[in-house]
């Protein structure tokens, strides 16, 4: 096709699937409307060799485009090529080309096309040359979806080698935290205003930032895995919710491109479920564990540390949780209501605080009281454990009685992390020893390169273990049983609790 009015478009994917199944799914054409939103109707007329006629109703901004063309295979080549042969686009001509790429293979789709109607051409040309690239862009996406469901649903059948490692989604916790972490990447960066940056961070698409390859374990297996970047601060769930649950389906989403076998939520992104009445895993195919499991088991560990520390006799202390109605303190709490002698639940929302205090009540060895935040709860704690997530400080240093034990296990923290006081011991409790360090790019707020997140480091172990699985699923129950089993396997492969840090400092 020779002329001046030709109109040629390219659009490509990388795809994570071997060369045969591409090419295996794009003669499939009838299958091509349950995944393709663009695709109203797609069916094979006739087949012969290497030659497929193929009939297409597509629909793009209500304007409906069918057409029939003859599809060429060359299975050589790794390539497709097809022409239209009657209906609305009889001046349209194309090519599937499959490409080697470091991540995959490349599905290239080259058109052309020639739009010759009469007195509205200079309107119709570059109209139907955006219908038709979003057209393809559509196929190439939902090529990718479907591959990717039926990498999974392989996985489910009893395939084992379909997916591996784990996926750890992370987010910044304040434009400061932003700030510093732009500048560790590049020292000379000047960073611009604040309005500027934060709308221009809620518009970037979430990404994958580094690959965690040979994540060894004690036992000396080794697990391959990627830390993917969830582009909203806390402040941002509060202000467009679901523009931040977007972001972080859109990051498991990404995790599913490599094949990963689970992935874990860090932070605010593990609490959305709550927030929205919609749970981040319905929309995905990759198993998403939220790490609180294993963050309670290390909370509850340091706390039996730091009273071995501090000669303070956990069984006959008062305890205030606070954060009582969160995942992590649910699981902490039903651990606690049988070893301490008072647990008070500090919680928002009455009516969960009602129904958790009521279950804990029956058969427990600690009274257990229900309360609203203040300083006169706080104060009378021997143990302030805090579990909840907010976005900024908001528990005065002053409220903590002398000698208490503060564990924080918040991120980012409920206690002003550069407040001080000499009297009491505060440190944060959601920090694991790892067997195998890991550098990441930017700053996490972790103290060393040997320390890691609870939440994080659960999805390592589930890989290691290969359970590819919900094991701390969305609004799921924390019980005793899934904390001993998880902090049973965290042991098996070098995971422990930290040591107490707190502000960034090692505490003596």
């Amino acid at each position: 096709m020779q002329d001046s009015d030709l109109i040629e478009i390219k659009v490509s994917r990388v795809l994570h699937a071997e060369k045969w199944k591409i090419i295996r799914l794009l003669t499939r054409v009838a299958e091509f409307p349950s995944f393709v939103p663009t695709v109203k109707e797609a069916s094979i007329v006739r087949k012969n060799h290497n030659k497929i006629t193929t009939r297409w109703h597509i629909q793009v901004d209500s304007v409906p485009i069918k057409w029939v063309e003859e599809d060429t295979l060359d299975l050589k080549h790794n390539s497709i090529r097809f022409k239209a042969v009657e209906g609305d686009l009889t001046n349209f001509e194309g090519s599937w080309v499959l490409k080697d790429h470091s991540e995959g293979n490349e599905l290239i789709a080259n058109v052309r096309l020639k739009i010759d109607i009469p007195v509205i051409k200079n309107f119709a040309q570059p109209y139907i040359s955006k219908m038709v690239t979003r057209n393809f862009e559509a196929i190439l996406e939902g090529l990718e979806s479907r591959l990717i469901s039926l990498r999974y649903l392989s996985y489910q059948k009893g395939d084992t080698n379909k997916i591996a490692g784990f996926g750890i989604i992370g987010h910044l916790y304040n434009f400061c935290h932003l700030e510093k972490s732009l500048k560790l990447l590049n020292p000379d960066f000047k960073m611009p205003s604040r309005e500027f940056i934060g709308q221009l961070f809620h518009v970037t698409p979430s990404f994958k930032l580094y690959d965690i390859k040979n994540f060894k374990s004690k036992t000396g297996q080794t697990v391959n895995g990627c830390f993917i970047v969830a582009t909203f601060i806390p402040d941002m769930v509060e202000t467009d919710i679901w523009g931040v649950y977007s972001k972080v389906v859109k990051a498991c989403k990404i995790a599913e491109k490599y094949g990963i076998g689970v992935v874990t939520l860090g932070g605010f992104a593990s609490i959305l479920s709550d927030k929205t009445e919609h749970k981040v895993a319905s929309e995905i195919n990759v198993p998403l564990t939220t790490g609180d499991s294993f963050t309670a088991a290390l909370v509850l560990d340091g706390i039996d540390r730091a009273c071995a520390k501090r000669t303070k006799d956990l069984s006959k202390a008062k305890v205030v949780l606070i954060g009582g109605t969160s995942e992590i303190g649910c699981g902490c709490a039903r651990v606690l209501s049988e070893r301490v002698k008072q647990l008070t639940l500090v919680a928002f929302s009455k009516e969960r605080l009602k129904a958790i205090c009521a279950e804990l009540s029956r058969g427990r060895k600690a009274k257990i009281i229900p309360a609203t935040l203040s300083q006169y709860v706080v104060e009378e704690a021997d143990i302030v454990v805090v579990t909840a997530n907010t976005s900024a400080s908001y528990l005065p240093i002053e409220w903590f009685k002398g000698g208490s034990i503060v564990c924080d296990a918040g991120y980012p923290k409920n206690v002003n992390y550069y407040a001080r006081r000499k009297d009491i011991f505060i440190f944060s409790g959601d920090l694991a020893q790892s067997p195998t360090p890991i550098d990441f790019p930017i700053d996490m707020g972790l103290p060393d390169k040997n320390i890691i997140y609870g939440s994080f480091a659960e999805g390592i172990i589930l890989a290691l273990e290969k359970r590819f699985e919900s094991f701390s699923p969305e609004n799921g129950e924390i019980t005793p049983e899934k904390i001993n089993l998880i902090r049973e396997l965290g042991k098996k492969h070098g995971f422990t609790v930290a040591d107490f840090y707190w502000s960034g400092r090692l505490l003596e």
